[in-house]
């Protein structure tokens, strides 16, 4: 996870991104360019498209002719959330189960193996980096660009969250996913692909709710409440 060779614009997004989601800067905290350029030693113009860029992914909210500010999530941002995942993502892998290219399959396999390589060297935020990529990469693999910007979109708001279930609750097995979904995918297996991520996000929830318990830094849902909005 490197900042060589990119542009200041570039290192000045990975590593307010980072910041984000690790929390080094909190939800609703005003994003002040002067404030951001002393912290990070970045000149104010990186910083400013930095901020564009994160506000598109929905890191922050950057609403017009005020401070930007770093986005909260709520109760029902948790449960809709989830919710979201599942109408996209099932489907995503069923199509990526009948379009990936043997090359975006090795990829697939490489980010697991980056995956394990965080998860050995106690990087939680490595970890959950790579996991966004294997999801998007699953998203790509369909050949159609609008999926996978929408994947791109909506897991972004799912980092800090996945950091936070990381850092507490642990990383052991949640690898594991991972390699199953790439199997079934090389397998060209649109059923078993589909209900493999069904299962991985039926498991990040159950996590998220688990962290509640131990740490409810987002107020938990009602007992009745399930992912995909209906009762158990």
């Amino acid at each position: 996870m490197t900042l060589t060779g990119r542009t200041k614009t570039e290192q000045a997004y990975h590593v307010l991104r980072r910041a984000i989601v690790t929390g080094d800067l909190v939800e609703d905290l005003p994003l002040d360019d002067a404030m951001l350029s002393t912290r990070y030693g970045f000149g104010r113009t990186p910083i400013r498209e930095a901020l564009k860029k994160l506000a598109d992914e929905q890191f922050i909210n950057y609403p017009p002719h005020r401070t930007p500010y770093v986005r909260g999530i709520r109760v029902r941002d948790l449960s809709r959330l989830y919710e979201a995942r599942h109408l996209l993502e099932e489907p995503v892998a069923r199509l990526a189960a009948r379009r990936a290219t043997p090359a975006q399959l090795d990829e697939l396999e490489r980010i697991c193996d980056r995956i394990d390589d965080e998860i050995a060297a106690s990087q939680p935020y490595g970890a959950i980096e790579y996991d966004h990529q294997f999801h998007l990469e699953i998203a790509k693999s369909t050949d159609n660009p609008f999926l996978a910007e929408a994947v791109n979109r909506l897991n972004c708001g799912s980092l800090r969250i996945w950091y936070l279930a990381h850092s507490t609750l642990g990383m052991e097995n949640t690898n594991e996913d991972h390699r199953a979904i790439q199997a079934a995918l090389k397998e060209k297996d649109p059923d078993k692909s589909e209900a493999l991520v069904r299962q991985h996000i039926d498991k990040s929830y159950a996590r998220q709710m688990a962290l509640q318990q131990l740490d409810p830094v987002i107020p938990a849902p009602s007992p009745a409440s399930s992912p995909q909005g209906e009762p158990p």
